[in-house]
């Protein structure tokens, strides 16, 4: 590899790596950012000319196994990357195919996020009390949509440990105008008694579970004990069948955020995300309609995995 490959090497694997170890942005937020290796891919390496179809295509599939890697649980990647690589798979020229299927794919992403935060802002109404947790873009979107029509109304917020991205959703509200009640994660099951009901995101959604931050299984449990209604903001790009990723389970991440020097024998495990039991939710909101768990369910059992990137994945 010759200085300028190695230089865009380094550029493509730094951006892969960024999204790794990105533990506060949301899954839209993450996506853009997977988009944009496809246009360093493009961008950096040899053209049509240096390299042949084959090589092209195994550079795209490179790219794409990285992705779908970096963030397991972050369903939108590997819709990405399987979009990429079915859209590849005849071009000519491969990289420009994947670049442009990327942008492609976040063109049709926007859009739904639009339509199904339209739907999701409907439920907010004048004086309604909302729980969230974690910091979603799609449901802040929600929010501020719901205040630019002139609703006013309270958001209460967990703080969402270990990363506290809790604190950056409510004072972006408080931005807004909205007011906000901000609690300890702990908290949440006991302030649901105030809440009309619950919003949350998604990171993924499977025939069994929704997977999001973790924390969101102890108050979907709390809110449909108590009889309060949890919905879950997403898109068809957050659905998947995640019985082809039996790896991505292995959700591990530093100790120091949650213990930095605990005493021995105490083993501290810090996790991100959690599957929730798709039962736990009143309704999964999408850009096509307010859906139960049955059309949910069907959605996610259909999706299909490309068979290069598959192979790939030693799926």
């Amino acid at each position: 590899m010759d200085k300028k490959a190695a230089s865009h090497h380094s550029i493509i694997q730094g951006a892969i790596n960024g999204i790794a170890c990105d533990n506060r942005s949301g899954a839209a937020e993450i996506l853009r950012r997977g988009a944009e290796v496809f246009y360093l891919l493009a961008s950096s390496e040899p053209g049509p000319d240096h390299l042949d179809y084959r090589s092209a295509r195994q550079l795209v599939i490179k790219a794409c196994v990285a992705l779908v890697r970096a963030q397991p649980r972050i369903a939108t990647l590997a819709n990405l990357a399987n979009r990429v690589a079915d859209d590849a798979w005849n071009a000519d020229d491969a990289l420009s195919a994947a670049a442009e299927s990327a942008a492609n794919f976040i063109q049709e992403v926007d859009a739904a996020i639009l339509s199904a935060t339209d739907r999701a802002a409907r439920l907010i109404k004048e004086g309604s009390v909302v729980l969230t947790h974690s910091r979603s873009s799609t449901v802040l979107a929600a929010f501020k949509k719901a205040r630019a029509e002139g609703r006013s109304f309270r958001v209460i917020a967990t703080e969402s440990r270990p990363a506290f991205e809790g604190r950056r959703l409510a004072a972006a509200l408080v931005e807004l105008g909205i007011n906000v009640v901000f609690v300890a994660d702990a908290a949440a099951a006991l302030e649901l008694s105030r809440a009309d009901f619950v919003l949350i995101g998604a990171d993924a959604i499977t025939p069994q579970y929704l997977v999001n931050k973790i924390g969101t299984r102890m108050i979907a449990l709390a809110a449909r004990e108590i009889g309060r209604p949890v919905y879950a903001l997403s898109d068809n790009s957050k659905l998947i069948n995640t019985d082809l990723f039996p790896n991505a389970e292995d959700d591990r991440h530093d100790a120091a955020e949650l213990w930095a020097d605990p005493p021995p024998g105490v083993a501290v495990v810090n996790r991100y995300f959690e599957p929730a039991p798709l039962d736990c939710f009143t309704k999964i909101i999408i850009e096509d309609g307010l859906l139960d768990v049955t059309e949910v369910r069907e959605r996610a059992e259909g999706w299909r995995l490309n068979k290069d990137l598959g192979d790939a994945l030693k799926v």
